[in-house]
This record gives C-alpha cells, sequence and structure tokens, in this order.
C-alpha cells in the first residue's frame, strides 16, 4: 500500500460527522433533543472549522510536489529496468 500524507481536513471532517451522528443517536433515545435549528448551524460550523484546518495545513506543509524530471516517463528506471 503507498503511504500517504496526514490528511487533517479529512480527520476534521470525520469527526464533525461522528459526532453529528451521536447527536442525533442521542435524540432518537430520547436522551437529547436536538432541533434542525441546532443540528445545521453546527454542521456548517464543523465544516468550516475542517476547511480552515485544510487551509493551516497547506500552508504549513507548502506545495512539496516536485516536478518529473525531464524526459522521465513510465517505464524509465524501472525495478526491472525496462
Amino acid at each position: 500500500m503507498r503511504r500517504h500524507g496526514f490528511d487533517l481536513a479529512a480527520l476534521l471532517t470525520g469527526l464533525v460527522l461522528l459526532a453529528l451522528a451521536a447527536a442525533f443517536l442521542l435524540d432518537a433515545s430520547g436522551a437529547w433533543r436536538i432541533t434542525g435549528q441546532r443540528s445545521v448551524p453546527l454542521a456548517a460550523g464543523g465544516l468550516a472549522l475542517a476547511a480552515i484546518g485544510a487551509l493551516v495545513s497547506r500552508a504549513v506543509r507548502g506545495r512539496r510536489s516536485v516536478p518529473p524530471a525531464p524526459g522521465a516517463g513510465p517505464g524509465d528506471g524501472g525495478v526491472d529496468g525496462q
């Protein structure tokens, strides 16, 4: 499996949606009452927080993409020499 970088926005988005799902489960069980007037701003605020996290993460890391070497294409310098 290829390694991949840490994605702060995906983490924050997942946590926000899990929290919203937990709130709806608590509402369904009767332990807590949540209305649309609460859930929509909470979801929007959480997704805005995820977007801010993505912007901060991108600003800190910067662009790390390295342009390919001139003339390098698929099959150049492969493991089997093809």
